[in-house]
């Protein structure tokens, strides 16, 4: 092979993308990622057993951080009847302090399920008096949705 029948890493790069993009599509037979789940049509009976708190957290950070943390409790469900595949959304909303967060679920089975939401940071300094968060739990399909809960709790300083 002579110097201008060389290949080049770049053709090299390109190549290896081609061949992984053939492999992983419907022509290669070789499948790299799994099927996400998607919502469908569908209800689901639930009961919230968490959170049952009047009040959300807020705790100073830690080593010297000039930051709080609002302690968003997870969301615990038991789930006693499903029927197609419906999500359980779960909101959390604290308009004063610029938060709303979100977190969903798709319902497969009967049984105990946990909805997560990340703790957000505030300025330490701000200020809560008089501060509410709305948290809002909703069983939707495309067939519809139904609220579950729909709350309004203190938050405060723990």
């Amino acid at each position: 092979m002579s110097e201008g029948d060389s290949v080049s890493v770049p053709q090299i790069a390109v190549a290896l993308i081609l061949v992984g993009m053939l492999l992983s599509g419907p022509v290669g037979g070789v499948e790299l990622v799994g099927d996400r789940p998607s919502l469908d049509d569908g209800t689901a009976s639930v009961t919230v057993v968490e959170p049952t708190a009047e009040t959300i957290q807020v705790t100073e950070g830690r080593f010297g951080t000039n930051v709080s943390y609002v302690r968003i409790p997870d969301l615990i469900i038991d789930v006693t009847r499903v029927d197609g595949q419906p999500r359980v959304l779960y909101q959390v909303t604290i308009p004063e302090l610029n938060i709303r967060m979100q977190n969903d679920k798709l319902v497969r089975s009967t049984g105990r399920l946990r909805v997560p939401i990340s703790d957000h940071t505030v300025s330490k300094g701000t200020a809560l008096d008089g501060t509410e968060a709305h948290l809002v739990v909703r069983v939707q399909s495309y067939a519809g949705g139904q609220v579950v809960m729909n709350r309004t709790v203190e938050v405060r300083r723990g």
